[in-house]
């Protein structure tokens, strides 16, 4: 007797979500060759990215590679922001880097199953969260501070299914 099934998966393929084939897409994105400023920002982030994918995208993870360190804290931030100027941008994906060894550190709070919620990286176009937004805090120079940026992140709509786009519910 052979053993029970309790699922097909077909074949991953990146151009079909997760409805269709019931295969999660994941998706690493590499951003090299940042570094830290001489003081704090105070026009908005060093660095920002609007989303290259035409979906919302959760972060799944974020991982931190400094090559370069820099022996003062240059409070580093990495969050969603709605635009190039870091209006409303946040620090939902580092908090605080630590910039005082180098080496490959996780950044994301690994979340309790019954709370926390994952970012969610909007799509272009949309008025919220669509910019990934770098920015040091702390008026110290830590401009030899060198590192690279990795995220890890999975489609809304393949957790979400066929039934559309995050949105409120009416009931009439």
């Amino acid at each position: 007797m052979a053993d029970p099934a309790i699922g097909a998966i077909t074949t991953y393929d990146p151009h079909t979500n997760a409805f269709d084939t019931g295969a999660c897409r994941e998706f690493w994105i590499r951003i090299p060759g940042l570094s830290a400023a001489s003081a704090a920002s105070t026009a908005g982030p060093m660095y920002y990215l609007l989303n290259p994918f035409a979906q919302d995208m959760v972060v799944l993870n974020a991982l931190a590679v400094i090559t370069t360190v820099d022996a003062q804290d240059g409070d580093i931030d990495c969050g969603l922001g709605d635009s190039a100027a870091g209006a409303n941008d946040g620090a939902e994906i580092i908090d605080s880097l630590v910039n005082t060894a180098t080496g490959v550190y996780e950044c994301t709070v690994v979340q309790a199953p019954a709370g926390g919620a994952k970012a969610i990286w909007k799509k272009s176009g949309t008025s919220t969260d669509s910019y990934l937004c770098i920015a040091q805090n702390g008026n110290v120079d830590a401009s030899s501070l060198q590192w690279h940026l990795l995220l890890k992140l999975i489609p809304y709509e393949d957790l979400i299914g066929g039934e559309g786009t995050q949105a409120a519910v009416t009931v009439a």
